[in-house]
């Protein structure tokens, strides 16, 4: 028996499915910060909304140190090199680009993780570190965490992009969606 998109039925389709869908949300979180970053200069990607708050910088380091760590290492079983708190630490200025550059190797890489996941994997279970210690937890679950987690912190970056550029924001146009001609989005 097959879907209506011809991908079989059971647990390994489900798990193809699954994979496509994250890759698919990795790839739209990415979008978002790019788009984000854009609009933004240097000094603007290091602004804090209030002293204690994170830059979008610390932002992107943090994602970049998150993506590897639980892709390569949790899930592709190596060495784990984060240094979670430097990731917050740094004062900054480090250029955007440079920021862009690192943060797009983390999430190439977690892309790369996710093409090679097959569906058998997903019900695995590895080892994750946590600020309250060691868990274990399946690679679905991990994979799951992780956007979620790199979605809330790419709203938190167009919530931050749009608190500092107000009305001179551009928004994204979705794909076949026409523009709409005046009124608020």
């Amino acid at each position: 028996m097959s879907t209506e998109s011809g991908k079989s039925n059971g647990v390994s389709g489900l798990g193809e499915e699954f994979v496509a869908e994250a890759r698919g949300e990795l790839d739209a979180s990415v979008a978002l910060i790019r788009h984000c970053l854009g609009q933004l200069d240097d000094g603007q990607v290091w602004w804090r909304p209030r002293e204690g708050m994170n830059s979008i910088g610390n932002l992107l380091i943090h994602l970049a140190g998150n993506l590897t760590q639980r892709f390569a290492s949790d899930i592709g079983g190596e060495p784990d090199i984060r240094d979670r708190s430097a990731e917050f630490a740094e004062p900054g200025p480090i250029p955007k680009a440079d920021l862009l550059r690192k943060f797009e190797a983390a999430a190439g890489g977690a892309d790369a993780a996710l093409a090679r996941l097959g569906p058998e994997r997903l019900l695995e279970t590895c080892r994750s570190q946590r600020l309250a210690g060691p868990i274990e937890k399946s690679v679905l679950g991990l994979v799951l965490q992780t956007l979620t987690h790199l979605n809330g912190h790419a709203q938190e970056i167009l919530s931050m992009t749009r608190t500092q550029l107000g009305e001179t924001y551009r928004f994204r146009q979705p794909a076949g969606v026409p523009p709409r001609i005046g009124g608020s989005r």
